[in-house]
């Protein structure tokens, strides 16, 4: 474990040594991920007009649009692209002779990523709700620990999920593309376009049995305050749950392509 622990300490600081080469291209990114805001002008445009949507008012749609485009960054894991070009390049050979499982230089990767959001986006979310009275989170040391916790869930939750995607390189040119696919629909369910509160109460009942809302909107309302603790516990098992079979679905998948991968090696 101890040499675990120091081999991570050198991915990620790796990790973060590429972040910081590449520093405009990772601030393009991070503009990119600002959709939350969009949405929440659209929202509150919509507030302005007809009034509370679902007992939702502009504060409402301002905290959790302004918390969404911190948590989306916090819990994505794209390493389903890093796969399939490793995969379909033959790169991959290079990491397998290498002591350590390539998951994990993936997993160091985000990582550093991640280390570099929290860095740059949690003292902007923190300014902004301290300047704009419109923003409003009923933050406890309880909740934001339960918050944390979710956050790591959805990050595993949807690492998982690209790794499972991402092995499919080893059958099909199409992964990514696959992954796209199921990513679309979870942009939807998971609280990206509107909260589920909004949806219909039969389409926000199988959104809550989905793996997407633990990626997302799980964490944006406990941080809200809108979740009972029942609630809370009842989403994070889903999440837990959905993360164990994507681990599981990943592993069978990543040692029938090894094999497949070595005979079309050979």
């Amino acid at each position: 474990m101890s040499d675990l622990l120091q081999t991570y300490r050198a991915l990620v600081r790796t990790s973060w040594a590429t972040v910081l080469e590449y520093r405009a291209q990772v601030i393009l990114w991070i503009v990119s991920w600002l959709f939350p805001l969009i949405m929440m002008a659209v929202w509150l445009a919509v507030v302005d007009e007809a009034g509370p949507a679902a007992g939702w008012d502009e504060s409402d749609f301002a905290s959790y649009y302004v918390a969404a485009a911190m948590v989306m960054y916090l819990t994505s894991a794209w390493v389903v692209w890093e796969w399939d070009e490793d995969i379909r390049t033959g790169s991959l050979s290079v990491k397998l002779l290498k002591p350590l499982d390539p998951f994990h230089h993936y997993l160091a990767n985000e990582l550093g990523w991640k280390l570099f959001a929290l860095a740059l986006l949690v003292p902007l979310i923190a300014v902004a709700t301290w300047l704009l009275p419109i923003l409003h989170y009923p933050v406890t040391p309880g909740r934001l620990l339960v918050v944390a916790v979710s956050i790591v869930l959805g990050f595993a939750l949807n690492m998982a999920m690209s790794c499972a995607f991402g092995v499919l390189a080893f059958w099909t040119t199409q992964a990514h593309s696959l992954f796209g696919i199921w990513t679309g629909v979870g942009q939807f369910l998971s609280g990206w376009i509107a909260p589920l509160a909004l949806f219909p109460a039969g389409l926000r009942q199988v959104a809550g049995i989905l793996p997407f809302y633990a990626t997302l909107g799980l964490p944006i309302e406990i941080l809200m305050g809108r979740l009972t603790g029942a609630e809370i516990a009842r989403e994070l098992s889903v999440g837990a749950v959905w993360t164990v079979f994507f681990v599981v679905l990943y592993r069978v998948l990543w040692r029938a392509g090894l094999r497949r991968y070595e005979a079309v090696g050979a």
